[in-house]
């Protein structure tokens, strides 16, 4: 869905993604600080589908398979998952959600309106393209 809102926008819409580990689940903020370590890999999104696609086998052993997989240098990235800033840059976005009133994920803000949830395409859109008219009127 976000490839296909690039497509669709192009350099019009900005992407931001802040982690936000679910509270209630042990090893949501061990998947977000593994996900950033591969994005210091630079390799982000393609580890970060490997997770959702396996979400329901999170854990240690997991993470490991998926930088291996993806071909990550394994010393770099353990110790990557190890460092405290990394783990505090994890905790400092989930504040910010909450902050925001997020609950769940997927949550989004679209200049500033949150839409919640893994919504089609076109709830995307209509959102997007009345947030574009308010821009061109101004």
């Amino acid at each position: 869905m976000l490839t296909q809102i690039q497509k669709e926008y192009g350099n019009k819409v900005r992407h931001i993604y802040k982690d936000f580990p679910l509270s209630g689940q042990i090893q949501s903020e061990p998947a977000s600080i593994a996900a950033r370590c591969a994005a210091k890999l630079g390799k982000f999104w393609e580890y970060h589908d490997e997770v959702y696609k396996n979400q329901n086998s999170l854990g240690p052993a997991l993470f490991e398979q998926i930088a291996s997989k993806l071909s990550l240098p394994k010393d770099d990235w353990k110790k990557c998952t190890q460092d405290s800033q990394i783990r505090e840059a994890v905790r400092k976005d989930q504040s910010e959600g909450v902050s925001l009133g997020v609950t769940g994920t997927p949550t989004f803000f679209i200049n500033g309106k949150k839409v919640v949830g893994a919504l089609p395409f076109e709830k995307f859109k209509e959102v997007i393209d009345e947030e574009l008219k308010k821009k061109k009127k101004k």
